[in-house]
C-alpha cells in the first residue's frame, strides 16, 4: 500500500511538472511572437521613415582648420594656446589620436570628400590648385556631399573650397552641395579676401555666394575690391552665415514635421596665412612673449570662437543633441614660410611641417563627438589610438547617416570606424576593440621623390624628397638663442631649414622640367631613390633614429605593401599641378570666377 501511495505522489509530481513547463513555453511564445512583431514594426518604421524622410538621422557638422599644428590646441595638454570651445567639445568626443592626412590643402581636402587616395586621380603630392589652374576633382569622382545629397541631406559649405574652380562644373552646387559661400581657391587676405598665394597672388576677389539654382554673385555687404579700407575678417562672415543656417532650420523644423538633416561643412581660412589676426585675439594671448607665437595663437582665438558661437546655435535651437561634430585640420602646422619668416605655428612632439611626410606634417588634431553613442554621464574624452586617415571620414559618415555608398562611388581606401565608436562610447576597453585599420599610405609622389607608409607603429619613408629637407623641427623666429624657439625638441640632430631648398622645390616650373624629362619612370615607385628610413613611431616621434638596416623585415614588407598601390593594375595617375597657370585664367573687374566655360551664352548670363 505504501508503494502505490509513493508512486501515485510521483506521477502527480510529473504531470505537475509538464503542465508548469507546458504554461512556462506558452508564455515564451507569446514573447517570441511578440519580440518579431515589435522587430518587424520598428523595421518597417525605419525603412518607412527613409524613404519618405528621414526624421531622426543625425545633422553632421564638419569643422576644418588650415595648417592648425597638431600642438596648438588645448585639449592636447601641452601646448601655450589656449582653446577653450574647442577642448569644450573634445571633452564630451572620441579624441584621435593617430589622425593622418595628406601633406597639403588640396589633396587633403580631396581625400575625404573621395573617401580615396588622391594619387589615385592626379591629386597626390606637396602640391596645391593656385589661382588660375585649370585643375579639378575630376568629375568621376563621386564625392560625399553627392553621396549625402541623395540620402535627403541637405548640404553646405562654408569657407574654403580649393578643389578647383576653373570650371563651373567644378564649383561646389555642381558638387553635391546645395549652397556654398566662401573662397573657391584655396588663400585670400582675410580682410580684403583677394588672392594671396602662388603666381597669381593678388589678382583677384574671391569671395562668393552660390546657389544650386546656378546663380553665383560676389557679396554685397562686403567692402568692393577697390576699397582700400579694410573689410570683414574671415572667420567672422563664415560663422555668421553657419549660425544663420542654423538657426533657419530650427524654424523650419517647427514649421514642417520630419524634416531633411542637414551636412554642413564649416571650412575656416584660419590659420593659415597670412597672419593678421584681430587686435582683440591678439591682446586675449598677450601672455605669450613670442611676437609670432602671438600671432598665431590670435588667429588660433578667433578660430576657436568660431567654433564656440556655432556650438551655442546649435544649443541654442536644440539641435547640439542631435547633430555628430567633426572637427580636424587639413594638415600639419606651417611653420615658416620659404622666405624665412615664422608663422608660429607648433607640431610638437613631433618633426616636419606642413608639406612634408614627417609626422608633423600629416598628423593633425581630430575629434568625433557623436551624441546618440555618448553617455549622458561622460565628462572627459576618449582617446583612441588606433590608425584613422582623413579618407575614413567618406564611409564612417556614410555609415552614421544610416547610408550605403552608391554605385557612382569607386573602390574606397577609406575604412569605416562607426562601429568601433560605438564600441568606444559604450565603454569597452580600447584593447578589446578592433581597430579597422591596418596600414596608411601617406602619399606616393615619384616626382617629388618622396613616399611613405604607417603600419601600427613603424613608418616606412622612400626616397630623398628636398621637401624633406625643409625639416622644421620648431618655428623659426630670428633669435639668436635657439634655447628661446617656441617648439624646439631638445637636443634633435635635425636642427636645419633650409628655406633655398624649399623655395627651388615649390618652383614648379623647374619640377616640370624634370618631369618631362622622363614622364613614364616619373609615375612609378621604381623611378624613386632608393633611400630608405624605417622609424618605430612608439618612442621615436622626431623620426630621428633610421632602422632600416636593423629591421630588414619590417622594412621589405612596407616596402611591398607600398610598391602594390603603384603597380599596373593600380596606377599612380599623372600629376595634374604643372599646367600653366597663367594660361587662360582671366578676372573679371577683378574678381576671380570660372574661367573654362563649356556652357553658352544664354546659360551664362542667366547665373548673373
Amino acid at each position: 500500500m505504501t508503494m502505490l501511495l509513493i508512486r501515485s505522489r510521483k506521477r502527480r509530481r510529473r504531470n505537475q511538472c509538464r503542465e508548469i513547463m507546458t504554461h512556462i513555453c506558452d508564455h515564451v511564445l507569446i514573447a517570441f511572437i511578440v519580440l518579431i512583431v515589435v522587430v518587424t514594426t520598428v523595421s518597417l518604421a525605419i525603412v518607412l521613415n527613409r524613404e519618405q524622410g528621414p526624421t531622426n538621422l543625425p545633422n553632421i557638422l564638419v569643422v576644418i582648420a588650415d595648417d592648425l599644428g597638431y600642438n596648438d590646441v588645448g585639449y592636447q595638454g601641452h601646448g601655450d594656446i589656449k582653446t577653450p570651445y574647442i577642448d569644450s567639445l573634445a571633452r564630451s568626443s572620441i579624441v584621435l589620436e593617430r589622425h593622418y592626412t595628406q601633406p597639403m590643402c588640396s589633396p587633403s581636402r580631396a581625400a575625404m570628400f573621395t573617401g580615396r587616395y588622391p594619387f589615385r586621380y592626379g591629386m597626390g603630392g606637396s602640391r596645391a590648385i593656385y589661382y588660375g589652374s585649370k585643375l579639378g576633382l575630376d568629375d568621376s569622382e563621386q564625392l560625399l556631399s553627392e553621396e549625402l545629397k541623395k540620402g535627403n541631406y541637405k548640404t553646405y559649405l562654408i569657407g574654403k573650397w580649393h578643389l578647383g574652380f576653373g570650371d563651373w562644373e567644378q564649383t561646389p552646387t555642381r558638387r553635391g552641395f546645395d549652397y556654398f559661400y566662401g573662397t573657391y581657391g584655396g588663400s585670400t587676405t582675410y580682410r580684403s579676401h583677394q588672392s594671396y598665394e602662388g603666381p597669381r597672388a593678388g589678382d583677384g576677389y574671391d569671395l562668393f555666394e552660390d546657389t544650386q539654382n546656378g546663380t553665383n554673385k560676389k557679396f554685397p555687404d562686403i567692402n568692393p575690391v577697390d576699397d582700400p579700407s579694410p573689410g570683414t575678417f574671415s572667420e567672422l562672415l563664415f560663422t555668421q552665415k553657419a549660425v544663420k543656417i542654423i538657426e533657419d532650420e530650427q524654424e523650419e523644423d517647427e514649421d514642417q514635421k520630419g524634416k531633411e538633416p542637414f551636412f554642413m561643412v564649416v571650412s575656416y581660412q584660419n590659420p593659415h596665412a597670412p597672419i593678421t589676426p584681430m587686435e582683440r585675439d591678439v591682446e586675449q594671448n598677450k601672455d605669450i612673449d613670442n611676437e609670432n607665437r602671438r600671432k598665431m595663437a590670435a588667429m588660433i582665438t578667433s578660430l576657436d570662437y568660431g567654433v564656440g558661437r556655432i556650438t551655442s546655435a546649435l544649443e541654442r535651437t536644440h539641435q547640439l543633441n542631435q547633430t555628430i561634430i567633426i572637427f580636424l585640420s587639413d594638415n600639419g602646422g606651417h611653420l615658416m614660410m620659404p622666405s624665412g619668416e615664422s608663422l608660429g605655428s607648433s607640431n610638437l612632439p613631433f618633426r616636419g611641417a606642413k608639406c612634408t611626410l614627417y609626422e608633423g606634417g600629416v598628423r593633425t588634431p581630430a575629434f568625433i563627438k557623436i551624441p546618440q553613442f555618448t553617455p549622458v554621464t561622460m565628462n572627459s574624452s576618449v582617446k583612441y589610438n588606433g590608425l584613422f586617415h582623413i579618407s575614413d571620414w567618406f564611409p564612417t559618415i556614410l555609415k552614421l547617416a544610416q547610408l550605403a555608398p552608391s554605385d557612382k562611388v569607386k573602390e574606397l581606401d577609406g575604412v569605416d570606424h562607426a562601429e568601433t565608436f560605438r564600441r568606444l562610447l559604450s565603454g569597452t576597453p580600447q584593447h578589446k576593440v578592433k581597430k579597422p585599420r591596418d596600414h596608411i599610405v601617406l602619399d606616393i609622389d615619384p616626382v617629388f621623390d618622396q613616399a611613405a607608409i604607417v603600419q601600427e607603429k613603424y613608418k616606412l619613408i622612400v626616397g630623398k624628397g628636398a621637401i624633406m629637407s625643409f625639416d622644421q623641427v620648431y618655428p623659426l623666429i630670428n633669435e639668436e638663442s635657439i634655447e628661446n624657439k617656441p617648439g624646439l625638441v631638445k637636443n634633435s640632430s635635425h636642427y636645419q631649414v633650409s628655406p633655398n631648398i624649399y623655395q627651388e622645390m615649390m618652383d614648379y616650373s623647374k619640377v616640370q622640367e624634370r618631369y618631362k624629362e622622363d614622364p613614364d619612370k616619373c609615375l612609378s615607385l621604381d623611378c624613386m631613390s632608393s633611400t630608405l628610413s624605417l622609424y618605430d613611431l612608439s618612442w621615436d616621434l622626431t623620426e630621428s633614429h633610421n632602422l632600416s638596416s636593423r629591421f630588414i623585415d619590417e622594412r621589405e614588407g612596407l616596402y611591398k605593401t607600398l610598391k602594390d598601390y603603384s603597380n599596373s593594375k593600380n596606377p599612380i595617375v599623372e600629376p595634374k599641378f604643372f599646367e600653366d597657370h597663367n594660361s587662360e585664367a582671366k578676372t573679371e573687374d577683378n574678381v576671380w570666377t570660372p574661367f573654362i566655360d563649356t556652357r553658352s551664352d544664354e546659360e551664362n548670363q542667366e547665373d548673373r
